[in-house]
């Protein structure tokens, strides 16, 4: 495989890895700063809470569609197959001679990676940053 293929797929990855911290963290973050920018007070009525979760959803729906999307390209970018072999330790073999014959596509990579640090990220910010009262 040449060197502009892998950059290529590296760089479909990277935006991978970004449109799913967005579905994760910046797609919520998004509609409550909306709601709360166009908010007459400080309390939260049923409408702007339906419309929350309303947006997120609809939101999320077409993240999902686009990540599909930039997974296909990935594939034809690296030469038809957007799988990956990945061995998680405890998916291997004691004797590890054997293969599972299991592949994973980029796609789920992507997203167990960006549910992570999306995690990883809240977590921080929740101990560390946030201010409460």
């Amino acid at each position: 495989m040449n060197a502009a293929r892998k950059l290529t797929g590296g760089l479909i990855l990277l935006v991978m890895l970004a449109g799913g911290l967005f579905m994760w963290a910046g797609n919520p973050y998004l509609w409550i700063r909306v709601v709360a920018a166009r908010a007459d007070t400080q309390t939260l009525s049923m409408g702007q809470a339906v419309f929350i979760l309303a947006a997120i959803a609809i939101t999320g729906f077409v993240m999902v569609k686009i990540l599909a999307w930039l997974n296909a390209v990935y594939a034809r970018a690296m030469g038809g197959s957007d799988d990956v072999t990945i061995r998680m330790p405890w998916n291997q073999s004691m004797r590890d001679g054997r293969t599972t014959g299991r592949t994973t596509s980029a796609l789920d990579v992507v997203m167990v990676v960006s549910v992570v640090v999306a995690l990883f990220a809240a977590t921080i910010w929740f101990f560390f940053f946030a201010s409460y009262g």
